[in-house]
């Protein structure tokens, strides 16, 4: 019944979006702008006529940055591609009164509306108004806009912008879980851990097509503003299942202005971690510094404009070692763990004429970290990151005609990353989680180099007395340079069977060779769209986007997995059918991405106040490489495979009959021998057949109360579809013996992983008289369910990250990795998620700030057996069947600003946070007992003070 009523719903949006698209046909294009927003109205007289040819200025404020149109015949104007920031806006006509409209801000990635009216007048006259922002989602989209007074004054550890992205409703904030991103922050959202939210800068894309998420970071004191879209966004928006995260960064002014600014921390202002006070050791040595400056200004006045900024931080910190005590010797062993991160963007904005607008951006990021750091890792398992980001963006905007405006834009990007290993010792993998040896993930390296070329264009028009803003566009990403290598593995990995120094060991596995792999793609896409004003209540949103991508034709018919299981006929098996015949020789792409897209707002009572708005859509994810064809293009591209394999679930032995302890002779190799080391990777036929989507819902309600509250409330549900996963298949589910003696325990990457998410989402926005207090937040009660239990948008069914138990990648049934008993709770399903952002701007030059997130427990596999082969719950048991503790967290912020010589100024600042010190447990084993806590590595922070200086001018 579900399926059939989710495919009569799609049915039906894509025919209102192919009825657009000939509708579009009929007009010439449109355009968006992911870097700036739009003031879009009309104006009546007195009595609500519509008053056509009233001449439309828009000013900003700081820069006289200036554009004009004409209202149509129903008296409505829309101007786009606005500079973000505060304009006034002036209607004029012959024989009314001239408005003036002061304070009208206007926000990335958004639509301003304005309502103005004009009276006949004998003599000039004129009126000034000032104008205050609405408190509630007037757009079927769901999300929030982070203004520069909420980033300028709300807490933020690191200064990461996009920590406030969790003001959005159903946002959680989390660690990048991959070893790339050290230290990066993260928004998740509708059931994933932040791969599938798509982040664009200035218009330009800043996502990371190995990995998903954000690319490169930007300085705080260089970002202007961002807008958090969850769901249920335009056509003008792709490569994303979850969300969209659209940024501006700061442009220069008329005036000079800039900042210096420094952040310190030191052990004795911090509180005493849950692991110290386990470990009944002193608090370990912290010591961080963050210091940068910005300065803006004019190069000619009116006309064009500069701001640059740059930020260093260094951070010296300790975590204690605890094996649980199966290595008493190293247990409390304090282990040092560096960190250096530099940020700088440079930016010049040129109004070229009345019509023409130009900005060229650069950005760099540089950082060393250590990897894999935690309470359960020996000093032994580390390694070492280095990152190296530079982005170049120029975008060009021109007004062609009264609303007729075309955007153009550029991007180079280039990344390198590298993982090195801290010692050469073998891996070792105890029950408990605890790990030393050579990290299990390094060494490795990542390369990407992308360029990017879009063009826009928006014109609005009157069709059968109703306004259209039509919009359309191209985007195409050309990436030469997506590659990297994996060679890992090669000191051996060793499992062991309890948690005991003398532990017997049930598998060994050595690597050889080396690992490479290079898979540039190319992206197209295009879209279509109208912003039709049905009536003067009624607006409706139709859309059409189309993707395409190559470079994942991947020929693996060199591999000698897949022509094992091409040729094969004695297992007929789910997971194995899909070879036989000669399938996946060369990976079939999708050439069939079309996402119709419809959203409505009615204003049920005309005034504003009280909105209804929905929506529904098809989102294709960018098929990120790391989840699709990363690993098997390593198994046909290099000579990296599996040389030694011993498996043993009771535990290896000796010659003799001893158990086998690692240093000693190796036990015969259960592999038959090779000149070349066989692969440990294959792709399933479908692989690329199908790209990951969402299909989209929501129904909201809107209600702005008073001038000081609004209230939003709408709820929303996701379906995810063919999303990419990987399982282990080697494995006979009756006996743990390998179908395949003459391969390892290899890996399958795969299609057809499905997940759900639902939710009811209620929000407010409260905004007391002068802006003295602002108050912004959510509570979110939500289900999220799936095959991919890691996340919504991850590629692991099982990660060993989350249960302590050999089961990564490994299924409840290798031969049917998408049994119905295979899913569950996803590792993301906190039911409850509360946030709260307040900002209180005091007399005196005091401010108060603070932050308040909390979600309940998440789920966790309770007494789970089992080895990398096969998962094995207890009797009556399902998946994720536990639940972890809740994390909560409050932080707070106070100033005080002194006026030193006009607008010169200096702020000290104190900032608390996690303030009342919670636990915040994680890392929970099969036992149900956490390993980490609030302060460890990637774990949050324990209760931390941290004193600040900014001067501004």
């Amino acid at each position: 019944m579900h399926r059939s009523k989710l495919s009569l719903f799609s049915r039906l949006a894509a025919a209102a979006a192919v009825a657009a698209a000939l509708l579009v046909a009929t007009a010439p294009p449109a355009a968006s702008q992911a870097a700036g927003g739009d003031i879009a109205g009309r104006v009546a007289d007195k009595t609500g006529a519509a008053l056509p040819g009233v001449t439309i200025t828009a000013t900003q404020q700081q820069t006289s940055f200036e554009r004009t149109t004409v209202t149509g015949a129903d008296g409505t104007f829309l101007l786009v591609a606005l500079p973000v920031g505060g304009y006034t806006v002036k209607a004029e006509l012959s024989g009314f009164g001239t408005v003036t409209v002061e304070n009208v801000q206007v926000n990335v990635a958004s639509k301003r509306s304005l309502e103005v009216s004009l009276s006949q007048a004998a003599v000039q006259e004129s009126i000034t108004v000032v104008d205050e922002a609405p408190l509630i989602q007037n757009e079927p989209a769901v999300g929030t806009v982070v203004s520069q007074k909420e980033l300028e004054n709300l807490p933020l550890n690191g200064r990461q912008f996009a920590n406030l992205g969790v003001l959005a409703p159903g946002t959680t904030l989390g660690h990048n879980t991959d070893p790339t991103k050290p230290g990066q922050l993260v928004v998740e959202l509708n059931g994933g851990i932040g791969r599938n939210v798509n982040y664009t800068i200035d218009g330009g894309d800043n996502t990371d097509d190995t990995i998903g998420g954000a690319l490169q970071n930007f300085n705080l004191e260089g970002v202007q503003e961002f807008k958090i879209q969850t769901m249920q966004y335009k056509a003008e928006y792709g490569r994303s299942t979850g969300g969209v995260l659209s940024v501006v960064t700061k442009s220069g002014t008329n005036q000079f202005k800039g900042s210096g600014f420094g952040y310190f921390r030191d052990t004795s202002l911090d509180g005493k971690s849950e692991s110290e006070k386990l470990a009944g050791i002193d608090k370990q040595k912290l010591s961080r510094k963050q210091y940068g400056g910005s300065l803006g200004g004019p190069v000619v006045p009116d006309k064009v404009h500069f701001f640059a900024t740059y930020e260093k931080t260094l951070r010296d910190t300790n975590y204690p070692v605890d094996s649980g005590g199966i290595f008493p010797s190293l247990d409390k062993t304090v282990v040092p763990v560096p960190f250096t991160d530099e940020l700088g963007t440079a930016k010049l904005s040129w109004d070229i004429s009345a019509k023409q607008y130009l900005q060229v951006r650069y950005g760099f990021q540089k950082n060393s970290d250590k990897y894999g750091a935690s309470p359960a890792a020996a000093p032994s398992a580390l390694g070492t990151i280095s990152n190296d980001y530079k982005s170049l963006l120029a975008g060009h905007t021109f007004q062609i005609g009264a609303d007729q405006v075309n955007e153009l834009l550029f991007q180079y990007s280039k990344f390198t990353n590298g993982i090195t290993a801290d010692s050469n010792q073998p891996f070792i993998y105890f029950p408990n989680g605890f790990t030393m040896g050579q990290n299990i993930n390094t060494p490795q390296h990542t390369f990407q180099t992308k360029y990017q070329y879009k063009d826009d264009y928006s014109f609005g028009a009157n069709l059968g007395g109703h306004r259209h803003d039509f919009k359309t566009g191209i985007n195409v990403i050309h990436e030469p340079v997506l590659s990297g290598d994996f060679t890992t593995g090669t000191t051996g990995q060793f499992n062991a069977l309890t948690n005991s120094a003398t532990s017997p060991i049930s598998s060994i596995q050595i690597f050889g060779g080396f690992s490479g792999q290079r898979t540039p793609v190319d992206e197209y896409s295009g879209y279509i769209q109208d912003d039709w004003t049905a009536s003067s209540r009624l607006t409706v949103n139709l859309g059409l986007r189309y993707d395409r991508w190559t470079g994942f034709n991947l020929d693996q018919r060199s591999n000698p997995i897949w022509q094992t299981l091409a040729t094969q006929t004695r297992f007929n098996t789910p997971a194995l059918r899909p070879f036989q015949g000669g399938n996946g020789g060369v990976l079939k792409e999708d050439t069939t991405d079309f996402a119709p897209r419809i959203g409505f707002t009615w204003d049920t009572k005309g005034d504003g106040k009280q909105l209804l708005r929905g929506g529904y859509g098809i989102y294709y994810d960018f098929p990120y490489t790391n989840a699709t064809i990363l690993f098997p293009a390593g198994a046909v591209q290099s000579s990296y495979g599996l040389v030694y394999s011993n498996f043993d679930p009771h535990g290896i032995k000796n010659p003799d009959g001893s158990f086998f302890h690692p240093g000693q002779p190796l036990p015969p190799n259960q592999l038959p021998g090779a000149s070349i080391p066989p692969p440990n990777e294959v792709a399933a036929p479908n692989l690329v057949s199908k790209t990951p989507r969402s299909y989209q819902g929501s129904l909201g309600y809107s209600w702005q109360v008073s001038e000081a509250l609004g209230i939003n409330i709408e709820a929303v549900d996701v379906e995810y579809k063919d999303i990419p996963f990987r399982f282990r298949a080697n494995v006979d589910p009756a006996t743990g013996n390998p179908l395949f003696p003459q391969y390892g325990n290899f890996r399958i990457w795969t299609n057809g992983g499905t997940n759900t998410y639902r939710g009811a989402n209620l929000g407010f926005h409260l905004r007391l008289p002068g802006n003295k207090v602002t108050v912004q937040g959510f509570y979110t009660y939500s289900k999220a369910t799936g095959i991919t239990l890691a996340g919504a948008d991850e590629f692991r069914i099982t990660d060993r990250g989350y249960q302590s138990a050999l089961a990564r990648d490994t299924s409840i049934d290798p031969s049917d990795p998408l049994c119905g008993r295979c899913t569950g709770p996803l590792d993301t399903d906190a039911r409850h998620r509360v946030t709260l952002g307040a900002v209180y701007s005091g007399p005196w030059g005091i401010g108060v700030s603070g932050m308040f997130r909390y979600h309940s427990g998440t789920p966790i596999m309770l007494g789970i057996g089992g080895t990398n082969r096969i998962l094995v719950l207890p009797p009556g048991q399902g998946l994720n069947s536990g639940r972890t503790g809740s994390f909560e967290q409050f932080d707070l912020r106070v100033s005080k600003d002194t006026p030193l010589y006009k607008d010169v100024g200096i702020e000290l600042i104190a900032e608390a946070f996690n303030l009342f010190n919670a636990k915040n447990p994680a890392n929970y084993g099969s036992n149900g007992v956490p390993h980490a806590y609030a302060g460890d590595p990637n774990q949050g922070e324990q209760r931390l003070l941290q004193l600040g200086v900014r001067l501004h001018f």
